[in-house]
């Protein structure tokens, strides 16, 4: 049961740095990007990842949870809130590529502004939470 819950933390570990990463390659891509069209087809690429690569330290914390019997542990509880902040964020952060107007003057850049602001929060609250967790 140890080992198992070992190498179940060593993969959650591994599944927020891969989220990290992802969302540190989706920010540089943001701000490099000049064209809709090129960045809307990066996107559809993309963003199927960033879900599979949040869903693994969520899959991950809930194998953990059950074989500690489903101790609910503040640190647990602060983790589950932000697995439901990143989703949500993910969705506000996405949604507004699939009703993107292409003719409207201004729409890209606007989004621009508003993707960068949702990306660095997820980034800074997966640190945050990360180093909280080491300090733990």
């Amino acid at each position: 049961m140890n080992k198992m819950y070992e190498m179940s933390l060593t993969i959650h570990e591994w599944g927020v740095l891969l989220l990290l990463l992802l969302f540190m390659g989706s920010l540089w891509q943001l701000i490099k990007a000049d064209d809709l069209m090129v960045y809307l087809r990066k996107m559809r690429i993309q963003s199927p990842m960033i879900m599979m690569a949040m869903f693994a330290p969520i899959f991950t914390g809930m194998v953990m949870m059950a074989a500690k019997h489903l101790e609910f542990t503040v640190p647990n509880i602060v983790m589950i809130i932000l697995s439901v902040v990143l989703i949500v964020f993910e969705v506000k952060r996405s949604k507004p590529l699939k009703y993107a107007s292409i003719a409207e003057a201004g729409a890209f850049e606007k989004y621009k502004r508003d993707a960068t602001t949702i990306l660095i929060a997820e980034i800074a609250l997966i640190i945050m939470i990360s180093i909280w967790m080491y300090l733990l």
